[in-house]
């Protein structure tokens, strides 16, 4: 659920905003000669915002809440970006899909706020504007939110007041349109493309098509992931695979049948598993098999819808997937399921 904004309220130097602890934060917003000012005062009550205010007004350009010398400004450069990113790689454990887009928005990020010192950023005059154009403005806000989160949490280099994204910009959720759009592969053309695809890659199909992962986590399983023995006797569970590390930082076991195991199992003897190449092995074998093209990315959403149109129960599915909520399930994958027909009248 989307945080709620915080509410603002106006005096005669700016705005106030109740900060997460109850308390009202004076901002001073002016504009002089040309420039536009949006600061905190760092004040919970009026009498002292007014003397930040008059402080404020004495000299903009040398304003400090503090009171003390001016800090040095912040700005996404090459040091501060590699930093980042290397935390990123290293304590995160972000995948290599996403490290590369981080960067590449975070360039994106560094060239439109280019001349603005990130403790001063405004988010009605330099961060929303911007993204009012973009593409992939839910990743490209994801990226700076979790810049300004380490600069806060890791760095130390400014404080809540300081980061205008804090608890103001909201990552967008995925709109209700994307939910119904019909996302599963038809189980005769996975079987059609299957045939028409190399024996590598034919392992990745089989194993995203008997878990549901994703492919960064059959890349990580390529890479240090394991196979055991399943410790019950379960028919039709030959045994279990163990991704390292989700999408969510977690470790995620899954249970798979003896054909899904013996391709996991040459995927691990293998070592490795290519992302742009699989996916345009699949293409490819889409185009000879003469049927529509899927990309891999829909096994999971086609692994959901056909476990729930075989009657399996949602929250089983849930479970299986390792959606954090059942309700996820249902609303992203069970829109073009059929569900399992009851004793009617008729």
């Amino acid at each position: 659920m989307a945080k709620r904004k915080r509410k603002k309220r106006y005096w005669e130097g700016g705005y106030i905003i109740r900060d997460s602890n109850g308390r009202d934060v004076f901002y001073i917003r002016k504009q002089i000669d040309g420039t536009r000012y949006d600061l905190s005062t760092r004040c919970h009550s009026h009498r002292a915002a007014v003397e930040q205010l008059q402080r404020f007004e004495a000299n903009p350009e040398a304003y400090n809440a503090a009171g003390t010398a001016p800090a040095e400004p912040i700005h996404i450069d090459e040091k501060l970006a590699r930093e980042f990113l290397l935390w990123c790689r290293d304590v995160r454990k972000n995948s290599v899909d996403w490290l590369a887009r981080q960067k590449r928005y975070l360039a994106w990020w560094a060239g439109k706020l280019k001349k603005v010192d990130l403790r001063r950023a405004s988010l009605v005059d330099h961060i929303k504007p911007p993204l009012k154009a973009a593409a992939n403005r839910n990743h490209r806000i994801a990226v700076l939110k979790a810049f300004y989160g380490w600069l806060r949490k890791e760095k130390h280099l400014l404080s809540v007041d300081e980061d205008p994204t804090f608890q103001a910009l909201v990552v967008p959720q995925t709109k209700p349109e994307q939910w119904k759009r019909v996302k599963s592969i038809p189980k005769e053309h996975y079987t059609l493309a299957r045939g028409h695809i190399a024996p590598h890659w034919r392992d990745g199909m089989d194993l995203q098509a008997g878990t549901g992962w994703h492919v960064s986590e059959v890349m990580r399983f390529a890479k240090n992931g394991s196979a055991e023995p399943y410790p019950k006797n379960d028919r039709g569970i030959a045994g279990v695979v163990v991704c390292p590390q989700t999408k969510g930082g977690e470790m995620l076991r899954t249970a798979v049948s003896a054909e899904v195991l013996e391709a996991a199992e040459r995927i691990l003897k293998r070592g490795s598993f290519g992302r742009e190449k699989y996916g345009l092995a699949v293409k490819a074998a889409c185009r000879a098999a003469k049927i529509p093209p899927f990309t891999p990315g829909r096994f999971r959403h086609s692994v959901a819808t056909w476990a729930i149109n075989e009657g399996a129960d949602p929250a089983t599915v849930a479970a299986f997937l390792n959606h954090k909520s059942p309700r996820t399930t249902m609303r992203f994958y069970a829109t073009h399921a059929v569900p399992k027909k009851v004793p009617t009248l008729l």
